[in-house]
């Protein structure tokens, strides 16, 4: 297997999204009317008279950019992201229209499972901005990932 290994990751290390996602009227308008029909992403009166005064997109929508952004950022060098759980999910600032999202990861630790030998979890806080540099979303994920054969199994 070609990528990263649950080895070459340690405490503190940063993984940054190699591209922006720019939000656009159209993408929150598509993104509500699919998944998130909500009068704040959608109507612009109902929204205007909202506490955010005008449209948003929808927190959904935000978290799949994120995951657009991390996958592309190839943090596991092209070996699937196998998420096992979200922690601590936060939104920071409404996202609107013309707001570029960038995302990084901070690896805050790892650990090898007690049960399969050749994987671990790789423990991620992920920081969604904007491009002001103003957080918008903050998470913290455990993902599997493979460990190195001569690391994954015990010795004789």
């Amino acid at each position: 297997m070609s990528g990263r290994f649950l080895e070459d990751f340690h405490a503190g290390d940063m993984i940054a999204s190699s591209e922006a996602y720019e939000i656009t009227d159209q993408n929150i308008r598509d993104f509500a009317i699919e998944y998130d029909p909500q009068p704040i992403h959608l109507d612009p009166a109902a929204a205007e008279a909202s506490v955010f005064g005008g449209i948003i997109a929808s927190g959904w929508h935000s978290l799949s950019v994120t995951m657009r952004l991390m996958v592309r950022s190839n943090i596991f060098g092209g070996a699937p992201v196998v998420g096992v759980g979200v922690d601590t999910l936060r939104y920071l600032q409404p996202v609107r229209a013309g707001d570029r999202l960038t995302a990084r990861a901070e690896v805050l630790g790892t650990r090898p499972s007690s049960k399969t030998p050749d994987r671990g979890y790789l423990m991620l806080r992920v920081i969604t901005t904007r491009h002001d540099g103003e957080p918008v979303l903050t998470q913290d994920w455990t993902v599997l990932v493979s460990r190195r054969a001569d690391q994954g199994t015990p010795s004789k």
